[in-house]
């Protein structure tokens, strides 16, 4: 009864959340919290330069490092796209979770960092060559969404590691975990969790500062 049980799950899962495929799900990115508030400003400039470097892997040893469905680990359109791997209920990888063309891991991190800044107080500039304007480098070490299987539910995780160069301060360096646990896998759970995982930097980044 139990393994009946175990595989009706499965079968849920992988139907739900359309494994096989390719999905791309867009992201609303960071938005300030209410209930961090917002800072006076502080009278200082930044500029947010992001650059993801992220380690995509063909057949990874664990699920929460990047992979791409058809291998694709090489071809930068895809893996600066690239935010989750979905697998069916028993942990097989399948198809992979994109942002949509036109946004990129690194600019959703980084806006998320830009929020950030500007709670603390800090006026967020797009030109970085400024004399008044210091550079914030955020090398985005990890950032990923996967699936972990379970019996009787699944969950979708996010994580994130950043390491950021402040323009003269101590550098920063941001680890995040999200998870959320569920019956059944929808397109909208890997929206939500990235969402939540770029929220989490952004309040563990305003913790910082």
């Amino acid at each position: 009864m139990g393994i009946r049980i175990g595989l009706g799950v499965a079968a849920i899962v992988f139907l739900a959340g359309c494994v096989t495929s390719r999905s791309e799900v867009d992201i609303s990115g960071a938005h300030p919290s209410h209930a961090l508030g917002v800072s006076v400003s502080n009278g200082k400039k930044v500029a947010i330069i992001a650059a993801d470097e992220r380690d995509f892997q063909i057949k990874p040893r664990s699920a929460d490092i990047p992979s791409l469905k058809n291998d694709e680990i090489t071809d930068k359109s895809i893996t600066e796209r690239a935010i989750a791997r979905k697998r069916d209920g028993f942990g097989k990888a399948y198809g992979d979770v994109l942002l949509p063309s036109g946004l990129t891991v690194s600019g959703v991190v980084s806006e998320a960092v830009a929020s950030a800044y500007r709670q603390a107080g800090y006026e967020v500039v797009s030109d970085p060559g400024a004399s008044d304007v210091a550079k914030v480098k955020v090398h985005i070490v990890e950032f990923w969404g996967w699936l972990s299987p379970g019996f009787f539910s699944v969950a979708v995780n996010n994580k994130s590691c950043l390491r950021i160069e402040t323009g003269g301060a101590a550098d920063l360096k941001v680890v995040t975990r999200k998870r959320e646990s569920m019956q059944v896998v929808t397109e909208t759970d890997w929206k939500e969790i990235t969402e939540a995982g770029l929220k989490e930097i952004t309040q563990e980044i305003f913790k910082q500062l």
